[in-house]
């Protein structure tokens, strides 16, 4: 049986994967193509980490596609992290041109702003939603 959630053994079609590093922020990636029909799944896992008050990354560069609705997602997630000064951050890493182009397009990789490293990402986190010197 397929599937366009990424429930199938071996699809990476709108996986989320959640890991925490040493100093207790939270990863959340993204892969295979995202759209409306998983950004309640997204959109679920960021209102959990941030309601415990997780500072929280999210990394696009496995993403093969998003669409508008993951995008609003993760402006609603980055404007709830600033209101409660929890850090909160994005990083595409060498990641697929199509997720690339929409970053650019929509203006969302200076708004955001889009790290290019996960470095810097957690950098951002780390420091409660302020950039990395």
């Amino acid at each position: 049986m397929s599937s366009n959630r990424g429930i199938s053994a071996g699809v990476r079609t709108g996986e989320l994967a959640l890991e925490r590093n040493d100093a207790g922020l939270a990863v959340v990636t993204i892969s295979g193509e995202h759209d409306l029909s998983t950004a309640p799944n997204l959109r679920r896992r960021l209102d959990s980490l941030l309601d415990d008050g997780t500072a929280t990354v999210v990394d696009l560069s496995p993403a093969t596609f998003i669409d508008s609705s993951i995008l609003g997602v993760i402006l609603d997630g980055r404007r709830r992290a600033g209101e409660a000064d929890i850090g909160f951050a994005v990083v595409h890493a060498n990641g697929a041109d199509a997720v690339d182009r929409v970053l650019e397009v929509t203006g969302l990789r200076a708004e955001l702003p889009v790290h290019a490293r996960r470095e810097e990402a957690f950098a951002e986190a780390s420091g409660s939603g302020k950039p990395a010197a």
